[in-house]
């Protein structure tokens, strides 16, 4: 059995919270690197780097590590400090906002602006798409800046801000291919089945989702309607494949196995069960099964976690080892397993 990797950080922050001045200064010198790293990242030049260094360095320093009090040990100092630092950044970023809207829009915009035109590629992909990206980045930041920062100062203080705002956008996102999505003709075997399988169709070959009920139900809930079960969904899906003529463009991850029947209803009290999961999940979890979910690979998750891409992968794993243990004895779930 391999002997457990030893994180000298851990006795830093101890003896840190202990109040040492020698310790705390041990623990910020052992932090610098990533602190510095991540702030130079999201800003613009040398001077506004220093200036955020200072800025989240005293924020993690303040009342005795505050900021870290809820690191339980399952995980890297860094790794923990990493996620501390960057929803710091992003509270920095939001403040300079609502000050200065000219500087911190460039602070916001250095701190998400790639990740907005990824997940806009991603919906609009190829050379014909060009202007209808540059359009939607534009659309997507005057959403962001309207009416006083409504979106943002929605934040409640619950979970991740930078998974609250990577939400807003994406939603964001979709609201604007939605409304070039009418400039396409439906196919009109697709114009003849219900409004739902119309839905269901432009998700699936239109903004290139996979034909998984759950992440369907999530996009046909921003509607603003209740979304349909997912035993529903799954006869949309079906009835979509069916009225299509052959060899019609594939979905982007294949046919895959469609649960039916008791299958269905199973999978849908299965997601039940695993929505009483998640807030019990530490935070970082959280963050990394939001953004698994919407389909970012590794690499990406990774850079926007600022964690290296092995941290990424043990932490899935980790997450993968808690889900298991969390949902075993889930009865709904055992009986999904069988069916599936």
């Amino acid at each position: 059995m391999t002997a457990p990797i030893l994180d000298p950080d851990k006795a830093l922050l101890t003896a840190a919270w202990r109040g040492g001045p020698e310790a705390v200064e041990a623990l910020l010198r052992s932090l610098a690197d990533l602190v510095w790293t991540a702030c130079r990242r999201v800003t613009r030049d040398d001077a506004d780097a220093q200036a955020a260094f200072r800025e989240v360095m005293a924020a993690i320093a303040a009342n005795g590590f505050a900021r870290l009090k809820d690191y339980d040990g399952r995980a890297r100092v860094r790794v923990y400090v990493a996620l501390v630092v960057r929803d710091l950044l992003l509270e920095r970023a939001i403040k300079l906002l609502v000050l200065d809207a000219a500087r911190g829009w460039g602070a916001f915009e250095a701190f998400f602006g790639e990740d907005i035109r990824r997940m806009i590629e991603r919906s609009l992909p190829g050379s014909a798409q060009r202007q209808n990206r540059e359009d939607a980045y534009q659309a997507v930041c005057e959403a962001l800046l309207d009416n006083d920062l409504r979106r943002l100062r929605a934040y409640s203080g619950r979970g991740s801000p930078s998974g609250f705002v990577l939400q807003i956008v994406e939603n964001l996102v979709v609201d604007f291919v939605r409304t070039i999505i009418p400039r396409r003709r439906l196919p009109a075997a697709i114009a003849r089945l219900s409004a739902l399988d119309q839905s269901v169709f432009r998700l699936l070959y239109w903004e290139r989702l996979a034909p998984d009920p759950a992440i369907l139900c999530v996009h046909l809930a921003r509607s603003g309607e209740a979304p349909p079960p997912a035993s529903t969904i799954v006869e949309a899906i079906e009835r979509v494949r069916q009225a299509l003529p052959p060899g019609y463009w594939a979905e982007p991850r294949g046919d895959g196995q469609m649960v039916e029947g008791e299958g269905a209803d199973l999978l849908e009290q299965a997601l039940e069960a695993l929505q009483q999961v998640l807030p019990r999940l530490p935070a970082t979890e959280q963050l990394y099964l939001r953004l698994a979910l919407a389909g970012e690979p590794a690499r990406e998750i990774a850079r926007m976690l600022s964690l290296p891409v092995e941290e990424v992968h043990k932490l899935a794993q980790r997450l993968k080892r808690r889900l298991r243990d969390e949902l075993s004895d889930a009865e709904v779930v055992k009986r999904w397993r069988l069916s599936v």
